[in-house]
């Protein structure tokens, strides 16, 4: 009866509500706690929110007595069912002398642990000890579809584990290709303790492991990441993986069949690999590559990162000295991505470092300038001047334009709270994580959130794109579920991770994204470290909504298309697309293709391609809900 009223409390002592308008001030001394301290927690609206979204309320403590008081207010969050566990959400310290009073503005999103709508409690506790009855809110339902993933792992054959890592050897990613054009993505998963992986797709969902049939098992070496792209260009997918150790690069034969060159490439990067990214920095037509490393433990360098220039030949040639000084790439790299942040038709470079006590060097972003007075190339390290340097435990990137201004921002992971860098359009970004939405600093009170691999996709299929983040400790407890931030427009965020189906508790490194299964929905792979790598397929609701997937086949440009801008309009919405060739997420290699949710939308007003090797492309008409096949004009 109490609970259906709005007065019921989970603590043993009943304590008054003083009801107020819609809501209750609770107001309470502390039992047996010092003479004379009270707390009031009060909302700062209303007692509402759509499912998502943050409510934020009041703490405030009063010292009535004579006494200077140290106290510690604890702040639990309780879900509608009885089952769910009890979440404790934040930790308050504060010094109170007599007569003092000190207040603290708090938020809560009960979706970022439960997928439950209805009535929650919000209780605190001072000292130790229950500090009055709860405060309560209602949750509604979401204010956007909310994405929904289905875990088909065991049904789709894909059934692997992670076994123990060694010594900094924290990136862990998998890759996607259609390594016999059959038009079928398959799965490469690079295994640390144990022979690799080649899940070969029958087409019908459903991977059978052919590594070593393959010859792409990685003969004993310790796999860390690995991506896909026709380096090449004859047409089809080879394979680059990284290692702890040399790095192989898989010829594919033609017909699905893989060979090591990377010896005779040039490209037999031995050292602590993280992850690698192709792109074509000088837009010759050929994929160069960049190799980022992290260190070896024992040593306290990290492992200088290699720019290699693709020569057209099959051999690649070590430019790093493009980038400036040895001690440019020297840091404890896990990611780099390529993208045209400036949007002047060619791809910059920007590199995010884990920031630790030996190895101290913070993210850099090189501004890709084009030849050089001497026939060189330049690159220009802009990191400072641009904002975007940040010193922090930087470990994934993904790149999307979030607010639809048509230029390119992107996101970090990191220990205590991601970074999203907002372009501000004229070479400076700006971090906004914290008033989007997506920063979440902990994952409970007192433990910070560490974060991994993440990109920015639209699963919903409403035109705006959203990111998915994993989560995982550093090889222990406490769990670390991942995260899901939905884009609710006006450059905000809801946190839907735990309704999505996805906040799974492992320790997630790389995500590999995918429309696997070509239904129009971007599925995710994740892989756990120190545990079971999972295939989320998405089941999103989206009755009504449409879309469109664009493959692009560059002819001057680069056969896999990386690099390219594509730009779709909707009515009155424009959307802008990059090719990626392994510069997002972590470690991983997701599916090039480029993916357009339309909303309700029936049609499009054109889709317009700007190729790497300058030729602008204009289709006014294209069809829609399916994957199309765009070859850039000779």
């Amino acid at each position: 009866m109490l609970r259906a009223l709005g007065l019921w409390s989970p603590f043993r002592r009943s304590l008054s509500v003083m009801p107020i308008g819609l809501f209750a001030v609770l107001l309470a001394p502390v039992p047996d706690g010092p003479s004379g301290v009270n707390l009031q927690i009060v909302p700062r609206a209303g007692v509402e929110v759509p499912q998502g979204a943050p409510f934020r309320f009041d703490v405030k403590t009063v010292n009535e007595g004579s006494e200077e008081v140290d106290i510690e207010v604890r702040v639990t969050l309780w879900s509608p069912s009885p089952r769910d566990p009890v979440v404790e959400f934040h930790r308050w310290e504060v010094t109170l002398p007599p007569g003092g009073t000190a207040k603290a503005t708090l938020s809560v999103t009960p979706a970022q642990w439960f997928a439950s709508l209805g009535r929650f409690h919000i209780a605190a506790t001072m000292i130790g000890e229950e500090a009055g009855p709860t405060l309560e809110f209602d949750v509604l339902d979401s204010a956007v579809v909310v994405p929904m993933f289905q875990d088909v792992t065991a049904a789709s054959g894909l059934d692997t584990t992670l076994g123990e890592a060694g010594c900094a050897q924290f990136s862990a990613g998998a890759a996607w290709g259609d390594i016999e054009g059959d038009g079928d993505l398959d799965l490469y998963v690079p295994l640390q303790d144990e022979a690799a992986q080649l899940w070969v797709n029958d087409g019908a969902g459903h991977f059978d492991n052919q590594a070593g049939l393959r010859g792409a098992d990685n003969d004993v070496a310790t796999g860390m990441a690995a991506v896909f792209a026709d380096y090449d260009n004859d047409g089809d997918q080879d394979l680059y993986v990284i290692n702890d150790g040399p790095n192989r690069l898989y010829r594919n034969s033609g017909s699905g069949t893989f060979l090591d060159v990377a010896p005779q490439a040039g490209v037999a990067d031995d050292a602590a690999g993280s992850s690698a990214s192709w792109g074509d920095y000088d837009a010759d037509g050929h994929l160069d590559l960049y190799v980022t490393n992290y260190k070896d433990c024992s040593i306290r360098e990290g492992d200088a990162d290699r720019l290699y220039h693709n020569e057209g030949d099959g051999t690649f040639t070590d430019r790093t000295p493009l980038l400036g000084p040895p001690e440019a790439t020297a840091g404890a790299g896990f990611q780099a991505a390529w993208f045209d942040y400036d949007d002047d038709g060619d791809q910059d470079l920007y590199l995010a470092n884990d920031y630790l006590t030996l190895v101290s060097e913070p993210n850099r972003l090189w501004r890709n300038d084009g030849p050089g007075p001497r026939g060189g190339w330049q690159f220009v390290d802009v990191s400072t001047e641009s904002g975007a340097g940040w010193a922090m435990n930087a470990m994934g990137i993904g790149v999307g334009d979030y607010d639809g201004d048509l230029d390119l921002d992107f996101a970090v992971s990191n220990i205590a709270g991601n970074v999203l860098a907002r372009n501000n359009g004229d070479g400076t970004f700006t971090n906004v994580a914290a008033a989007a939405g997506v920063e979440r600093p902990t994952q409970v009170a007192g433990v910070n959130a560490i974060t991994w691999g993440l990109a920015f996709w639209d699963f919903n299929l409403d035109t705006r794109e959203d990111l998915f983040v994993a989560a995982g400790s550093l090889g222990g407890a406490p769990s670390q579920p991942d995260e899901v931030f939905v884009n609710a427009g006006g450059g905000r965020f809801l946190d839907l991770s735990a309704p999505s189906g996805t906040a799974d508790p492992q320790t997630g490194r790389g995500v590999a994204f995918a429309d696997y299964d070509r239904d129009g929905r971007v599925d995710l792979y994740v892989v756990n470290q120190f545990g079971r790598p999972v295939l989320y397929r998405n089941v999103t609701s989206t009755s009504g909504a449409h879309w469109l997937e664009v493959r692009a086949v560059g002819t001057a440009s680069n056969r896999d298309g990386c690099g390219a801008r594509l730009i779709l309009t909707v009515g009155r919405v424009r959307m802008l697309r990059e090719v990626f060739c392994g510069s997002t997420s972590l470690g991983s290699g997701s599916d090039p293709t480029v993916h357009f949710g339309l909303g309700s939308a029936g049609g499009i007003g054109g889709l317009e391609i700007l190729w790497p090797s300058g030729v602008r492309q204009v289709l006014p008409r294209v069809a829609i809900d399916r994957l199309v096949t765009v070859v850039e004009p000779s």
